[in-house]
């Protein structure tokens, strides 16, 4: 390992800072699934059932396959202390300095034996941090990947030296986890278990996996209350929306009727661009890659975009917007009745509903628009990830602990250690309803100290988008009923035109550097352009040279290193 080859790597990753692409709780890949079936919550052991007996996987004879199953409690005999290089959650950040201070962590350490010290990146620095950590050569004993993740992806990241090769050592240490992976690969998307290896076929990291697929966590709202003021039918094509969003800025004093991303386009759910049969990033059509912003169906995107600027059915001054990402609106903007149609995330509805007078259900889920009535779209969101191991937790090289580290994360995946991660402690943070189902208590739903939803179960639970067996569908205790109808929604069409994210792909270390290089190049001309086109900074008229400027940059050469990629991982 070459200091100067490393810090090559790390300045080339320092320009690569990604585009925001995810949320929380959520995964890549969605599904038709129903409410109902999705909210079924963990049920407890029947009584009288004995529980499974304790597995130490280390002592499996020569040749024995681990069984999954309990985990041995504690881990380790004698306290130990592991470090952990991972972002602090958001509703946190006024609780504690260091997630080893919540009950949780308190509480794990209790039953493991295990101490971690979190080495917690300041808040959106998460990407620099990641880089230096390599480049400074003290690697803590657990590792969370940032995106856009090591240079060269985790192949690179293991042949360098830095992280372990875990493809013989989580089969024995982790067969809760390889059970739940095989199990979900084989009931739900066979793609989830072709991403947890990397493009030479090695685990390099483990990663959170949903306990069942879960639907669009986001997607457009509008004002229900609103449109019936207007007389006017839920909008399906672009032609309605239009017509609504007129009547949103002539009748209802809507100042800004749409609100819009900075960037001028919804980068995670692809909520208005779908209906013009692209999406945002690279998606494929019977088998062959295509860059979305270099279709002609994004010139339709943006001209059309442009004409409502012009009208004044967006928001007027979207380049300015300091949302973090296209999911979360201006809280202030949507409840003040400056706007009516927005993205949001279904969580949010019964907060935002009550910060406006009146007893009416203000906002209701609508459909991406399409050009005619009856279409639906062909690129269900795979940013809905039902399994992230491609870019999860990997065990530094230098670690000492790293069976221990390996135990504790098998105990995740558990079925005690699920339940504990993902609703606390029996009888204190949830209880079992008559079915044996869990749900949380009011010191979740309804803190007496006064903390949030979210705060509650960040505070008490094991924090959401984190390598664990994740029970999505725990949030559901927060959320009314009506609200959850939105998977339903936004659920519609297929998954037929999606492809995984480029960095799931596990492409060769070499050639995954060379793509990235080229795509961050090409992704700042996209975002530079499409917004100016949208307001007119720039005339519609240079649409052209803007295709051809795209061209120029080796999108060609990006292309074929994707459609290289992903033909191998579709082979696996």
């Amino acid at each position: 390992m070459k200091k100067a080859k490393l810090l090559a790597l790390v300045l080339a990753a320092l320009l690569m800072l990604p585009v925001f692409t995810g949320c929380g709780g959520g995964g890549e890949e969605s599904s038709s699934q129903s409410p109902e079936d999705s909210s079924s919550a963990v049920s407890a052991p029947d009584e009288g059932e004995d529980s499974p007996p304790a597995e130490d996987s280390s002592a499996a004879e020569d040749g024995d396959e681990p069984q999954a199953g309990a985990v041995q409690l504690p881990i380790s005999e004698e306290k130990i202390e592991v470090t952990w290089f991972a972002g602090m959650d958001s509703n946190l950040t006024t609780l504690v300095d260091n997630m080893n201070e919540t009950p949780f962590f308190q509480q794990l350490e209790e039953k493991t034996n295990i101490h971690i010290v979190f080495d917690h990146p300041a808040a959106g620095n998460g990407t620099t941090a990641y880089n230096l950590l390599f480049a400074s050569g003290d690697l803590p004993d657990m590792i969370s990947h940032q995106s856009p993740g090591y240079p060269g992806g985790l192949d690179a990241c293991i042949d360098d030296g830095y992280i372990l090769d875990l493809t013989d050592l989580v089969p024995e240490y982790c067969p809760n986890y390889m059970k739940a992976v095989k199990d979900f690969s084989e009931q739900y998307d066979e793609n989830v278990l072709r991403s947890s290896y990397t493009g030479s076929g090695r685990i390099g990291a483990v990663g959170q996996l949903m306990q069942r697929p879960q639907g669009p966590w986001a997607g457009l709202y509008v004002r229900g209350d609103w449109l019936e003021d207007c007389e006017l039918d839920t909008p399906e094509t672009f032609e309605d929306w239009e017509e609504m969003l007129t009547a949103f800025k002539d009748k209802c004093g809507a100042t800004t009727p749409m609100l819009l991303f900075k960037n001028g386009y919804d980068n995670v759910f692809n909520s208005m661009v779908m209906g013009f049969g692209v999406t945002s990033s690279w998606y494929q059509e019977d088998g062959q890659v295509k860059f979305g912003p270099a279709q002609e169906g994004w010139r339709e995107y943006v001209t059309m975009m442009h004409d409502w600027y012009e009208k004044g059915l967006i928001d007027p001054d979207f380049m300015a917007s300091t949302a973090s990402a296209s999911f979360l609106p201006d809280t202030a903007m949507v409840t003040t009745g400056k706007t009516g149609a927005f993205v949001g995330i279904y969580t949010n509805v019964a907060m935002w509903e009550a910060a406006i007078e009146g007893d009416k259900d203000n906002f209701i889920p609508v459909y991406t628009p399409v050009k005619n009535a009856g279409d639906t779209h062909n690129f269900q969101s795979l940013i809905l990830s039902n399994a992230t191991a491609t870019a999860g937790l990997s065990i530094s090289a230098q670690s000492e602990y790293a069976e221990e580290c390996l135990k504790m994360f098998d105990y995740w995946f558990s079925e005690e250690g699920a339940l504990f991660c993902n609703y606390g402690v029996e009888d204190d943070t949830f209880s079992f309803d008559e079915a044996g189902e869990a749900h949380f208590t009011d010191k979740i739903k309804a803190n007496p100290d006064g903390l949030s939803f979210a705060q509650a179960m960040a505070y008490y639970t094991f924090p959401p988008a984190r390598p664990v067996y994740q029970a999505w569908f725990r949030e559901l205790d927060s959320v009314p009923e009506k609200d959850v109808g939105c998977f339903d929604v936004w659920g519609k069409g297929d998954s037929s035109k999606s492809m995984p994210a480029a960095s799931a792909l596990a492409m060769d270390p070499a050639l995954y550097t060379e793509y990235s290089t080229i795509m961050t190049d090409i992704q700042t001309v996209v975002d530079e352009k499409t917004p100016q086109f949208i307001s007119g900074v720039i005339s519609l008229d240079e649409y052209d040279a803007y295709v051809e400027t795209i061209q120029s940059m080796d999108i060609e050469r990006a292309a074929e290193i994707l459609q290289q990629a992903y033909d191998a991982f579709m082979a696996r």
